[in-house]
């Protein structure tokens, strides 16, 4: 991470429209080195994110076609509260793919959940962030995969913006270059139907607003 951000930074002297950014993946199991990212000043934009449990592989390692419905909701349970833990350190800028375990339980395994359950944590996580002066993203890539909806979907985003937040990113979760911008099109239409007039982007670890068409 450190080398890539020295790489985009020499590389901002020639364009100097260019942010550098990163993925701060589930900060709190690393906690010197996440904050050793997070206060490099040559950051423009940070995203924090939760990919897997503490003492855990990545969720999309799991094996959810042998899990009974009330494992799958335990292990929920336990990414929204340490999601919740993340969101209250806060040295990041917006929460990253709120939803990203679907994308692998129902997406891939073609398993329902009764998402209705982690609404109150996740409510809380919203007024954490929220008072924190914090954003999220809505991200795209499922919208190219299985699941078929952004992480996370309309009813969160709306969510989100009814509890009082303002700083909403878009991004395509692009690791090839043929996805680069993959669905940014329904990311804002999904933003105005929610009541965002705003997207946001982060110069200087700052947030800066454009209007949505």
């Amino acid at each position: 991470a450190l080398k890539s951000i020295e790489e985009v930074t020499k590389l901002k002297n020639t364009f100097s429209n260019l942010i550098c950014g990163i993925e701060l993946g589930q900060p709190l199991q690393n906690l010197e080195k996440a904050e050793l990212v997070a206060n490099d000043s040559k950051l423009d934009f940070i995203i924090g994110s939760h990919h897997m449990n503490r003492g855990e592989n990545d969720f999309y390692y799991g094996k959810y076609e042998y899990l009974n419905i009330c494992s799958i909701e335990h292990m929920l349970t336990r990414c929204y509260v340490e999601m919740l833990e993340m969101c209250k350190w806060a040295k990041f800028d917006v929460l990253g793919h709120l939803t990203y375990p679907l994308r692998y339980i129902t997406g891939e395994c073609g398993i329902e959940v009764d998402m209705s359950k982690f609404d109150d944590v996740i409510e809380t996580i919203f007024k954490t962030l929220i008072n924190n002066g914090k954003g999220i993203e809505i991200n795209t890539s499922g919208l190219r995969q299985k699941y078929g909806k952004t992480f996370p979907d309309f009813k969160y985003v709306k969510m989100y913006k009814e509890l009082g937040g303002e700083f909403l990113t878009v991004g395509s979760d692009a690791h090839c270059t043929k996805d680069l911008g993959s669905g940014i099109d329904m990311g804002f239409e999904i933003a105005k139907q929610s009541g965002f007039k705003y997207v946001t982007y982060y110069k200087n670890r700052k947030p800066k607003l454009i209007k949505i068409d």
